[in-house]
């Protein structure tokens, strides 16, 4: 079973995300990878990692076993960093999970903008969650937040109650619930949307996980909206590892003497964009309004695959090898998605009409 290759190389210690991004992208997948030698290896990755990597003790395969029954027994959705349903955005950045574990709808996750603030808020905090997480939601726009107290939270029950998409990543395990507090809304979550993790099953949060989950809710999304964060927030490693990965961040403007708000008035000195209406995010990035009207037009199954894919321009004969259809039969589809307006084919470089 291939996710179980997957899992055995993500158990490996000592080899970081980025190194084994590096051999996938590469090799394309684990079982090639476990079938070459050091000196092969060792051309694309330091010779210690490779080392590590085909000298990897038989318990990282048990583990993945062991792994795998869990995740059956308690209906745990994982999947690899190949998979097709794999968020493209994610697989963008360089250190992304190579395992993605996942309860709900992990398909909402195509088009995000994550809100993230602190877990202590003024009330001026909460209506301007409020107000861009549902503006956000209703056009169709999946909010992406951590399932924290506070803001994250806010966030999440804000574009649920308006029957919006919303995906939380956990700071732990797919299987604990923290804080417990919001146990109702992570079953909500569940079954109205998405909660994400890439920690095994059964992890703790620590002070340690959070950082790692804050840097998977940025590489979901497009851009990164902080409401409300104090000084030392948080949401602030978010924000950072929006700007690593050539993402936007917008920071909502306060009070000068709201110390829940220190946060957002510090970014915008630094130079993120300034939130004072939904526009300016789309004025930021345009396709992201375009979102609505496609989801109001009748697409196929491949329809809907190409335009997942196609998160950057494309050439055809790419788009080919992906879709695994001939040149002439995709040249066809591609002509159909053009009447309906929903790409461009500049001889043979094909642009969705979402991502101008």
């Amino acid at each position: 079973m291939e996710i179980l290759d997957y899992l055995e190389l993500a158990f490996i210690k000592g080899v970081g995300s980025k190194t084994l991004k590096i051999l996938i992208d590469k090799f394309k997948s684990p079982k090639n990878i476990f079938n070459l030698s050091v000196s092969e290896l060792s051309q694309y990755v330091p010779k210690k990692s490779a080392e590590i990597i085909l000298n990897r003790d038989k318990i990282y395969r048990k583990l993945a076993e062991q792994e795998l029954l869990k995740a059956e027994r308690k209906s745990i959705n994982i999947i690899h960093i190949n998979h097709k349903d794999y968020p493209l955005l994610l697989k963008e950045i360089d250190e992304p999970p190579i395992v993605l574990y996942y309860l709900g709808n992990i398909n909402i996750t195509e088009c995000s903008i994550s809100i993230v603030g602190s877990r202590k808020y003024s009330s001026y905090g909460r209506l301007v969650t409020e107000k861009f997480s549902k503006e956000l939601a209703e056009d169709g726009i999946n909010i992406v937040s951590g399932m924290a107290l506070g803001i994250d939270s806010i966030a999440h029950q804000s574009a649920l109650k308006v029957k919006g998409k919303t995906t939380a990543v956990l700071g732990s395990g797919i299987d604990i619930i923290y804080p417990y507090e919001n146990k109702s809304l992570y079953y909500q979550l569940k079954e109205e949307g998405c909660i994400l993790s890439d920690f095994p099953i059964g992890t703790k949060p620590s002070k340690y996980t959070f950082p790692k989950r804050n840097r998977i809710i940025a590489g979901l999304s497009y851009g990164t909206v902080i409401t409300e964060a104090s000084e030392k927030s948080g949401a602030l490693i978010t924000a950072n590892y929006s700007l690593e990965y050539n993402r936007l961040v917008f920071s909502v403007p306060t009070n000068i003497n709201n110390p829940y708000g220190k946060g957002n008035n510090n970014l915008l000195k630094e130079g993120a964009f300034p939130l004072t209406d939904v526009e300016d995010i789309y004025k930021e990035i345009g396709f992201l309004k375009s979102i609505t009207k496609n989801s109001e037009i009748e697409l196929t199954d491949i329809e809907k695959e190409i335009l997942k894919y196609l998160s950057k321009p494309t050439h055809i004969d790419e788009l080919s090898n992906y879709t695994g259809i001939g040149v002439d039969e995709l040249l066809e589809i591609l002509f159909e998605m053009e009447m309906k307006e929903l790409i461009i084919n500049e001889n043979g470089l094909i642009i969705s009409k979402t991502v101008l």
